[in-house]
């Protein structure tokens, strides 16, 4: 080994004894897990980090440090050498910082240091607030911050340190201190603590320059040592610590800023820091790992809940405990303060305190323990103080909303703000952890901090009222024109122009459309409940008109009743007999998909009267065209196809192709259900004619699949299997998921029938995924009746 390394006792200083030590490791071959098993096996105990720690300090390792590497390596015959150059080391080297064996400060960060406790031993600060008494959950979060830890080794790493943010009162306090007491062996030269208080009920956070003298007098160094200068102080803080193993943790910080002057320089030490803000300058200058906070789950706020309350007690009265779990949102704070008001009343029934929290108007005053740090309301202020005034009339508008995540284009109609502006407005609110975003440009806040951003613009405010009108106005006017790209054959709707301030958003083709309408469902369903709770009748039907084409591709017959029932009465208030007839329309055919005939007659019956007393031939058409579908799923396949003649005699009067063909379709459709299989095709065949030259993808679609029918029941298996899946594919291309089902489960009957029965396990085990996902309970259930008699060959 000596001729590796040298002597070590011609080592210059202690950087040369090191840099040789790093050399023997080198040569050695092994990692640092490798020689801490090593070290293992000889007896001795050699942690990897403190290996590392050992060949990256400035100082000198200890001499039984030095001894079990120098064993691990396998140069125990060389020992006596080492720790020979080791003493004469340690004897020219000047005192070093609090802790240190050997070793020079940095040039520049030289002051005078106290000495520590008698006998010289240095102070070991020991100033962690207690561990949360009751923890649970975030196991993940914890496994992360053991990463952070562990990665002391990355290129460029001065300094460990991990940032934890979030929300208030979503616990990042508790977590980093159940962390740093789990892992107190990590720190054997003590733990730093400091409340910033960067978000509290003091106006002001805490200036760096405090908690640098405190750490400072704490680590040994006399008050009287301590410059004035805060870059000086910071540089004496670098040199006191330089080579420590420390646990820093700054607690609650209102920015970077703050955080930089309480760095330490060494990669040694660890720094824990929690903040409301996310720090993304602390991860480019200092390469912080940052760590988010979400709500806990229900099983986590369960565990929480059982801990304070006790098990027995919440398992008597789960219903009660599964609604305060709701009503809190997984909130740690929410969740500790109705623990303990539960607790100070033990006999009294948790659904009380559950009936209190119900009322949304009430439930953020019953969300306190009577203190600011166990207020919600007051601990959400303080996340809001620290916002600009712009960003703070985002917030507070987005209370206004129905629902608690938005798109960025909403929230642009919704605060009448351009999308650029709109975005850096929303990047501040999600810096304060206000809100999140889960995916680009889509913004969640949590249900807790929406309701309290509602209460600070109640409803009834003017402004509250312009907002929200925009923002209805930007939900009817988006889906509108995202109808239009999925049918735009369908009838069109006068819409009035949008409010001043509102900018629906532009949207691209069929495909885009459809993803819009997937991922802005729910809110356009609120959206129609708070037009139908303020009276502004019009956008209620109007709303549910534009969301037909989607809820049939999607077969979600079960939404399109919740928004026609609503767009009924709308229209009753109004006294709109055409939005009547179109309410009544989509009712039956909505009860129709439902298999509830006697519902979906009466409403059909009631469309055909509106429609008739309007004079509206066009609606009169599509009525007869509905009750067609309703006869056939009842199985009276000549009143049907009545109903679908006069539908076809109506449209053809108005000249309008594309309904044409829908009710020659029909008529073939029924004329295949008759066994008169010629006149079928020839009906069916015009109409896939119709609907190719106007460019009406589903009708093709849905006629493709009439003629694999008429095929399939002639025994023409081929031609049946093509059409069905050139009706498949075509349903596929524009998200037509009812038809993808039926063209499936059509395809697997043709194999089954050509005994191709692996085949038809394919196609219905595929069929069985869409009517799952559509909640088609009864014919899932039927089609595995069918999967269970097949052969598997």
């Amino acid at each position: 080994m000596t001729a590796a390394t040298g002597d070590p006792r011609r080592a210059h200083d202690v950087a040369d004894f090191l840099a040789r030590l790093r050399r023997l490791k080198e040569r050695s071959g092994c990692t640092y897990r490798q020689l801490e098993e090593r070290a293992a096996r000889n007896g001795d105990v050699l942690p990897r980090s403190t290996i590392a720690d050992a060949l990256r300090r400035q100082a000198l390792p200890r001499p039984e440090t030095l001894s079990a590497f120098l064993r691990a390596c396998g140069a125990d015959d060389e020992i006596p050498l080492w720790l020979e150059a080791r003493g004469r080391l340690a004897e020219q080297a000047p005192p070093g910082p609090p802790g240190a064996t050997g070793g020079r400060p940095a040039s520049g960060e030289a002051h005078a240091v106290a000495g520590g406790p008698e006998h010289g031993q240095p102070l070991v600060p020991r100033q962690l607030p207690a561990p949360p008494a009751l923890f649970a959950g975030r196991v993940e979060e914890l496994a992360q911050l053991d990463a952070a830890a562990d990665d002391r080794d990355a290129p460029g790493r001065t300094v460990v340190i991990s940032a934890i943010g979030g929300a208030g009162g979503i616990g990042k306090t508790s977590l980093a201190l159940r962390w740093a007491h789990q892992r107190l062996d990590r720190f054997p030269d003590g733990q730093l603590y400091v409340d910033l208080r960067g978000f509290s009920p003091d106006p002001e956070p805490v200036p760096p320059d405090v908690p640098l003298r405190n750490f400072l007098e704490a680590l040994g160094v006399a008050p009287a040592s301590i410059p004035h200068d805060l870059d000086a102080q910071a540089a004496l803080f670098r040199s006191v610590v330089a080579g420590r193993r420390m646990l820093i943790m700054l607690d609650n910080a209102r920015d970077t800023t703050q955080i930089v002057p309480l760095l330490p320089g060494s990669p040694t030490c660890t720094v824990l820091v929690t903040s409301r803000h996310r720090l993304r300058g602390l991860a480019v200058t200092h390469g912080a790992r940052l760590l988010a906070l979400d709500r806990l789950s229900d099983a986590e706020a369960r565990d929480l809940l059982a801990g304070h309350l006790g098990r027995h007690r919440v398992a008597d009265q789960r219903p009660a405990l599964d609604a305060l779990i709701e009503h809190c949102g997984g909130l740690p704070l929410a969740l500790a303060v109705v623990a303990a008001r539960a607790a100070a009343h033990p006999d009294h029934p948790l659904a009380a305190l559950a009936q209190e929290l119900r009322d949304t108007s009430a439930r953020l005053d019953a969300l306190t323990a009577g203190e600011a740090t166990t207020d919600l309301r007051a601990v959400f202020s303080w996340s809001c103080r620290a916002l600009q005034s712009p960003a703070g009339m985002v917030f507070d508008l987005l209370g206004v909303a129905p629902g608690v995540e938005l798109g960025l284009a909403a929230v642009a109609s919704l605060t009448a703000t351009p999308v650029a502006g709109c975005r850096e407005l929303l990047r501040q609110l999600e810096d304060t952890s206000l809100v999140q975003q889960p995916a680009p440009g889509r913004f969640r806040m949590h249900d807790l901090v929406h309701l309290y951003s509602a209460q600070q613009t109640p409803a009834h405010h003017e402004s509250a009222d312009t907002a929200l009108r925009r923002l209805a106005d930007f939900y009817l006017h988006t889906a509108y024109a995202a109808d239009r790209l999925l049918d735009p054959r369908r009838p069109p709707v006068a819409l009035d122009a949008p409010e001043p301030g509102c900018a629906p958003q532009p949207l691209e083709g069929a495909a885009e459309a459809m993803s819009w309408f997937d991922l802005e469902h729910a809110q356009l369903i609120e959206m129609q409940q708070v037009a139908m709770r303020r009276g502004w009748y019009p956008r209620v039907w109007q709303l549910a008109r534009t969301l037909v084409t989607f809820h049939a591709r999607r077969r979600r017959s079960r939404d399109q009743l919740t928004v026609w029932h609503a767009g009924l009465e709308a229209a009753r208030e109004s006294a709109d007999l055409t939005a009547q007839a179109l309410a009544h329309r989509y009712l039956g055919q909505a009860y129709t998909a439902e298999r509830r005939d006697e519902d979906a007659f009466d409403h059909l019956r009631q469309a055909l009267r509106c429609a008739e007393q309007g004079g509206d031939t066009g609606e009169e058409a599509r009525t007869h065209y509905a009750l067609a579908v309703g006869w056939e799923r009842h199985g009276d396949f000549h009143q049907a196809l009545d109903h679908a003649r006069q539908a076809l005699t109506l449209v053809q009067d108005l000249g309008s192709a594309v309904e044409e063909a829908r009710a020659l379709n029909a008529i073939g459709w029924l004329e295949a259900r008759l066994r008169r299989y010629d006149e079928a095709e020839t009906n069916c065949r015009h109409a896939l004619d119709l609907f190719r030259r106007h460019g009406h993808p589903d009708g093709e679609a849905d006629t493709l699949h009439s003629l694999g029918l008429i095929a399939q029941h002639k025994g023409e298996h081929a031609d049946a299997l093509t059409y069905y899946q050139q009706a498949l594919e075509m349903y596929r291309e524009v998200g037509n998921t009812r038809g993808e089902a039926e063209s499936l489960d059509s395809l697997g009957q043709v194999y089954a029938a050509r005994r191709h029965y692996a085949d038809a396990h394919r196609a219905w085990r595929r069929t069985l995924d869409l009517l799952d996902a559509q909640q088609r309970v009864r014919e899932a259930d039927l089609l595995r009746l069918r999967m269970a008699s097949l052969p598997r060959r």
